[in-house]
């Protein structure tokens, strides 16, 4: 079965939005996290934000797999990963053995701290992955 050309090109601008957008996302944490006046390397940054995007990726594809609807998966997939992280943080936090006075300031912080930066991430990479991947089981539940 062959597609219209005009049907391909349309797919292939889609797919390069959603990956700006992806892009975009990563590079805007990184740049928030490099450029917050502490003179941090920008490479393990990038490292730490990738690992980000995936899981955000993973999170979206299993919820673009279950809901049918593009709008709820994303708005889903952004919650959803957006609690898994503070989660993760809070239980840091209320298991952690406090050593110094001032660490538990930070660890308080640290939550907060991490959504901010992260958001343009979780966010970006939502809608991208999450229209890629409703696109993806879209088109296998076609054929």
């Amino acid at each position: 079965m062959t597609t219209a050309p005009s049907r391909r090109v349309h797919r292939r601008t889609n797919a390069i939005l959603d990956s700006a957008l992806i892009i975009v996302g990563a590079g805007l944490s990184t740049l928030f996290v490099s450029t917050d006046g502490n003179g941090q390397n920008p490479l393990p940054v990038v490292a730490a934000v990738l690992v980000l995007v995936f899981i955000v990726g993973v999170v979206s594809f299993v919820l673009a797999w279950l809901v049918r609807d593009i709008a709820l998966a994303v708005l889903a997939s952004i919650v959803i990963t957006e609690l898994l992280f503070l989660l993760y943080f809070v239980c840091r936090v209320a298991f952690s053995r406090h050593v110094h006075e001032h660490v538990a300031e930070e660890l308080y912080l640290l939550p907060f701290v991490f959504a901010v930066v992260t958001a343009p991430t979780i966010l970006l990479s939502s809608i991208g992955i999450g229209r890629f991947a409703h696109r993806f089981f879209q088109r296998r539940h076609t054929l």
